[in-house]
C-alpha cells in the first residue's frame, strides 16, 4: 500500500526530528549566560574560528540546508487546523501562568526577567515593582493592563543593558500578544488578533538568533568555560575525540540561530518548536542528572515563558501572517 503524500511528508519529518534530537548539541537551549562569570572582553589570546575555516563553512552548509529543508517541508505540509475557542483560552492562561509565575519567582530571588540581572541602585526597587505587578496581574483577568506594564518593564531592562535586551525579546513577545487579544476596544482587537501569533512567533525567533550570536558565535569563551564547567561535551563522551569543546561551542551556536531564523521565516514552526523544547528539557534533563539542582532550577523559572511559548505554538502553529513559504506559494 503506498503512502499518501502528506503522510510521506510528515514521516519524512519524524525522521529529521529524531536525527536532530540525537545528534545536535543540547546546549543550543541553555543560557550560559545564567551560569559563567561575564566579562566584557575575550580572554586574551582566545582562538575562535574563521569564517574560512573548514569547520565554519560545514556548519554553515548544514545551516543553509536544514532552512532550505524546512521552507520545503512547509511548501508540503498541510495548514494546520483553526484552534478552537476553548483551546484558544486554556493556551493563553498557561502562557500567562508560566510566565507571571517567571515573574514572581525572579522578583523573590532579586533578579529581573533574566537570572543574572541583579540591580542595584534607585531603579532596581521599582523594577522589582514592576516585575511583581506584571506577574500577579497576568493571573488575573487584568491581562491588559498586565501586557502594559511587561513591556515597561522590559523598557526599563533595556534603558539599563542596551541592546543586550534583545536576547529576551520573547518575553516582549508575550506582552505584545496578549495586548494583542486583550485590547479594550473590540474594533481594534479585531484587527490586531490576526497578528498577535505571528509577532509572537518572530520575537522569540529574533531572541534565538541574538542568543545564539551573543552567548556562543560571538562571546564563545562563554559557552566554552560552561562547557568545562559542567562537562557537557557529550560527543567526546560518545567517542569522537576529536569533537573540541570549540567545535561543540560552534555547533551549538550555530543550530540556536539556525532555529530562530526558521521561526522568524515561520516554515515548520510547529516541528522547529518541538525541537526546541527537546532540547530545553534535555538541557534540565541533564543538570538533574549531574545533581546540578540549584543550575536546573534556575533554568526552569527562566524558561517558563519560552516553554509556555512552545506550547503555544506547537497547538497553534505560528500563524498566517509574514510566512516566507506563503511568499513563495504567491509566485508563478
Amino acid at each position: 500500500m503506498s503512502m499518501v503524500p502528506g503522510i510521506r511528508t510528515v514521516s519524512r519529518a519524524s525522521y529529521m526530528l529524531a536525527f536532530l534530537v540525537s545528534v545536535l548539541p543540547a546546549s543550543a537551549a541553555a543560557h550560559v549566560k545564567w551560569f559563567v562569570p561575564l566579562t566584557e572582553h575575550m580572554p586574551a589570546g582566545f582562538q575562535w574560528y574563521g569564517w574560512t575555516d573548514p569547520a565554519v563553512l560545514v556548519w554553515l552548509a548544514i545551516a543553509a540546508g536544514m532552512i532550505a529543508t524546512s521552507l520545503c517541508l512547509d511548501l508540503r505540509l498541510p495548514a494546520p487546523q483553526l484552534a478552537s475557542p476553548r483551546l484558544l483560552h486554556a493556551l493563553q492562561w498557561v502562557l500567562r501562568i508560566f510566565t507571571g509565575g517567571s515573574l514572581l519567582m525572579s522578583a523573590h530571588n532579586g533578579v529581573i526577567i533574566a537570572p543574572h540581572y541583579h540591580w542595584t541602585g534607585w531603579s532596581a526597587p521599582l523594577l522589582v515593582v514592576l516585575e511583581n505587578a506584571a506577574g500577579l496581574l497576568l493571573m488575573t483577568s487584568w491581562v491588559f493592563a498586565a501586557s502594559l506594564i511587561l513591556l515597561l518593564l522590559y523598557c526599563g531592562c533595556a534603558l539599563l543593558v542596551g541592546a543586550e535586551i534583545i536576547e529576551y525579546l520573547n518575553v516582549a513577545g508575550v506582552a505584545v500578544y496578549l495586548l494583542c487579544l486583550h485590547y479594550p476596544t473590540a474594533a481594534m482587537r479585531a484587527r490586531l488578533q490576526a497578528s498577535a501569533l505571528p509577532l509572537l512567533r518572530i520575537m522569540t525567533g529574533l531572541a534565538l538568533v541574538t542568543l545564539g550570536f551573543t552567548e556562543k558565535l560571538l562571546r564563545p569563551d562563554y559557552a566554552e568555560t560552561f562547557v568545562q564547567t559542567y562537562m557537557w561535551n557529550f560527543m567526546q563522551t560518545l567517542g569522537f575525540t576529536n569533537y573540541s569543546d570549540r567545535l561543540f561551542v560552534l555547533s551549538a551556536g550555530t543550530m540556536e540561530v539556525v532555529f530562530g531564523i526558521i521561526l522568524v521565516i515561520g516554515s515548520t514552526t510547529r516541528l522547529n518548536i518541538l525541537v526546541v523544547s527537546l532540547f530545553m528539557l534535555t538541557s534540565n534533563l541533564t543538570f538533574l542528572v549531574q545533581g546540578n539542582y540549584h543550575e536546573a532550577l534556575t533554568e526552569i523559572i527562566g524558561h517558563l515563558p519560552i516553554i509556555a511559548i512552545a506550547i503555544v505554538c506547537l497547538f497553534l502553529g505560528g500563524g498566517q501572517r509574514w510566512q516566507l513559504s506563503a511568499l513563495l506559494r504567491r509566485q508563478p
